[in-house]
């Protein structure tokens, strides 16, 4: 291996050796650099004499990328990411008279409270600014904040990859709700009342085994589940036209409360409370435009925890 001071690496020759990691073919990273196989094949040798390392070998396919390959592949594509939008980085943001369009992972059971707040906002101060908004799991939440697809997001998490930069927002309160007109659920809720009733569950997958099952099961108790949906903000509104009732979270009820004449009531059984942050790609961290929507996002939560 040859000395640190001895190595001259020109950052073409790592472009190449990112696309050709991606591709897995000489041809298609030639294709997609818009240069020539030999041309492409020159600057592979040029990176395997540098770094002493075959890089990539033969396959039926086309290369496979040897350990040292393996080894430098995700170090090399954040550095130059980071090279990237350290020149391309935009020196000043003025969202009144900026045309942005901003990604922002929410979920669904937020949007009702928190995308008029943010669009509210936008009005007054940046008329011009756009928003989509995107309903996902949290690893592909992570998967488009990598790609750059998406801004930032709000969520909840266990753990976040290093390259990832975290706000808390507020902590989210289960609640149920139910018609005002339900047969035997008037004023409180109890617990014998609460497995009484038929329930709806949220569910991206039909399965019914969710938190708040969990938390039953420990307890020694079964909720009799009518039906699940698969999106949150449905609940509301069968609710509000049934005797089935449903645990959601205030962010979701609040807005519904008094549109479908909703009774609200707390968990009748020990049910923590989850933190929501937001989360972004530290690649974006210095970005005025991300610095200015952070702030905003802040703002309209910080009377909610």
């Amino acid at each position: 291996m040859k000395e640190i001071n001895e190595l001259t690496i020109d950052l073409n020759l790592l472009k190449v050796f990112q696309v050709i990691y991606t591709e897995r073919h000489i041809t298609r990273a030639a294709e997609k650099l818009g240069m020539t196989q030999s041309a492409v094949s020159h600057c592979l040798s040029r990176l395997r004499h540098t770094l002493d390392d075959p890089l990539f070998l033969r396959s039926k396919n086309g290369v496979e990328p040897t350990a040292r390959a393996n080894e430098i592949a995700a170090p090399l594509q954040q550095a130059l990411r980071q090279i990237l939008d350290t020149v391309t980085q935009p020196t000043d943001f003025d969202p009144a008279t900026s045309q942005r369009a901003f990604h922002f992972g929410l979920p669904d059971h937020a949007v009702a409270q928190y995308a008029p707040l943010i669009l509210n906002r936008f009005a007054v101060e940046a008329p011009n600014l756009s928003l989509s908004l995107y309903h996902e799991p949290f690893t592909r939440l992570i998967e488009m904040l990598e790609n750059n697809r998406l801004d930032m997001a709000a969520c909840v998490y266990k753990d976040l990859p290093p390259r990832f930069k975290s706000l808390r927002l507020f902590t989210s309160q289960h609640v149920v709700i139910a018609s005002k007109n339900h047969p035997f659920i008037q004023g409180s809720l109890n617990l014998d009342a609460y497995l009484k009733a038929r329930h709806i569950i949220y569910s991206s997958d039909g399965s019914r085994n969710t938190k708040v099952d969990h938390i039953l099961s420990e307890m020694g108790h079964q909720r009799d589940v009518a039906v699940t949906i698969a999106s949150h903000m449905a609940g509301p509104v069968i609710v509000a036209n049934s005797d089935l009732i449903t645990t959601s979270t205030m962010e979701l009820a609040g807005p519904f409360l008094k549109r479908y004449n909703l009774q609200c009531f707390e968990v009748p059984f020990v049910m923590p409370n989850i933190d929501v942050h937001m989360i972004w790609h530290h690649r974006h961290d210095r970005d005025p435009a991300h610095e200015w929507m952070r702030d905003l996002i802040q703002d309209i939560t910080k009377d909610v925890s």
